[in-house]
Formats: structure tokens, sequence, C-alpha cells
């Protein structure tokens, strides 16, 4: 039942315009700490093609049964050049095994025709739900004064320490009068140290 539950949850998620993650920390434990980076293909930057490169990556670290400390950073260079760096410092509390809550500081910078920064707020879901052994699904939903977005993905692991997860990801910026749409597939590999 609860499994059930936590993906009608998950679905709702999905549905919604957070902060990028990959594949998430299973069975975490005071002092886990992960990386993960990330390569993006079929993105898009507005309705430009954003082509295939590095796209970010974030680390957490557990601080004890319910809180992680996290860095995350999503970046995106159009074809046309224009560039957009997102960076968050957020915590996430866990309510569940499966469901966290986050909120956090955002930095993002757009180099544009006119070069914006902002500094903001997110907040937002998070959520993870085992599939199989090896196998586990996430996705997050967000929102902030500059940056809305959401994700879906998956993640295998490949040994107790590397996985690699796909996933998809949308966000919706706004930073002093520039707005602009940024979407496309990721994938990824994750170390846990």
């Amino acid at each position: 039942m609860k499994k059930i539950l936590l993906a009608g949850v998950l679905a709702a998620l999905m549905s919604v315009s957070a902060v990028s993650m990959a594949a998430p920390i299973k069975n975490p434990q005071q002092g886990d700490l992960k990386a993960n980076v990330n390569y993006g293909f079929d993105q898009k930057e507005g309705g430009r093609d954003a082509g295939s490169r590095f796209s970010g990556g974030d680390v957490t670290y557990v601080i004890n049964d319910n809180l992680d400390l996290q860095y995350v950073n999503n970046y995106t260079k159009g074809d046309n050049n224009n560039k957009i760096n997102e960076n968050y410092v957020i915590g996430n509390y866990r309510l569940t095994k499966y469901v966290s809550a986050f909120a956090g500081g955002s930095y993002v910078k757009t180099d544009t025709y006119n070069n914006q920064h902002s500094w903001g707020y997110q907040v937002g879901l998070k959520g993870q739900l085992p599939i199989a052994e090896k196998w586990q699904g996430f996705a997050s939903v967000g929102v902030g004064d500059d940056v809305n977005s959401y994700e879906v993905g998956v993640g295998y692991d490949i040994t107790p320490n590397w996985d690699a997860h796909v996933k998809y990801r949308r966000a919706d910026v706004s930073v002093d009068n520039y707005d602009d749409t940024v979407k496309g597939w990721q994938v990824g590999m994750g170390y846990k140290f």
C-alpha cells in the first residue's frame, strides 16, 4: 500500500512544473558523501538546440538520519551561445524513507544579450522509489523566485559505490526581465564515498 501511495505522489510530482538531482543515495547513513555528474543530450534552450555537453551535477552530504546538505549545479549553453548557470545550496529533510522536502538558496546567472544574475530561493519535494534490486526511480519538483522546474529519472547501481542514471529535466527561468526554458535529457554517473 505504501508503494502504491508513493507511486501516486511521484506521478503527481511529475505533472507539476526543483532543483536537479541525480539518482539519490539509497539507504543514507550519517557521513555519506555522494557526487554526481551529468551530460546533456537532446537539450533545448528556449526553442533552440543546446547540443550535447556537460550539464552540471551535485554533491550531497548526509548530516544525520533525516537531513542532507546538497550543492547542485545545472548548466546549459544554447547553440546561440546563451548560457544559463543555475547554482543551489539546499537542505533536504526526509519526511519518509521515500519522500523529502527541500529548501535553500539559489544563484542564477544568464550570459545572454544582457548578462543577468539573481540570488533567490528554491523549495520543493523529492521522491525516490525502489523498482528492483539495483534500480530506482526518482523525481523532484520545486518552485522559486527565479526558477520553477521538475525532473524524473531512473538510476541503476553498477556497484555499491557507483551508479548510472538517465533523467528528463525542465526548468522555467526568469531572471531580471530574461525569461527562458531549459529542457532535455541527461545521463550521468554518481559515486558514493
